[in-house]
C-alpha cells in the first residue's frame, strides 16, 4: 500500500515530513509470523463442571436482577405516563368547559 516506517509508526508517503517517500517504500516489511495458538485470555481460568455451573449460577442471578430493576422502571414510567395522561385530560376538561362558558 505504499506506508512508509517512521520511528514507531507507519504513515502515508504524502504524509512524510518534506511531501517526498523515501525510495524504499516498496520494501517488503517484516511482519511477525502469525501463530496457531489459541488460548484463553485467562491462564488460570478452571474450567470444571463445577466452576461452569457456578458461573452459569451467577449470570442467572445477574439476569434475574437485571430484569427486576427493568420491571421496576417499567411500572415507574407507566405511572408518570398515566399520570400525565390524567393531567392532559383535566386540562382538555378546563379549556372545553372555558369555550363552553363563552357562547
Amino acid at each position: 500500500m505504499g506506508f512508509i516506517k517512521q520511528g514507531d509508526s507507519y504513515v502515508h508517503p504524502e504524509g512524510v515530513a518534506g511531501g517526498q517517500a523515501d525510495e524504499d517504500e516498496d520494501a517488503d516489511i517484516h511482519m511477525p509470523e502469525p501463530t496457531n495458538v489459541a488460548g484463553p485470555s485467562r491462564v488460570n481460568e478452571d474450567y470444571s463442571l463445577e466452576s461452569l455451573s457456578r458461573q452459569m449460577s451467577e449470570m442467572a442471578r445477574l439476569q434475574h436482577e437485571m430484569m427486576v430493576i427493568q420491571n421496576t422502571r417499567h411500572e415507574e414510567i407507566c405511572t408518570h405516563l398515566k399520570s400525565l395522561d390524567e393531567r392532559i385530560s383535566g386540562l382538555e376538561r378546563h379549556f372545553d368547559s372555558d369555550e363552553s362558558d363563552e357562547f
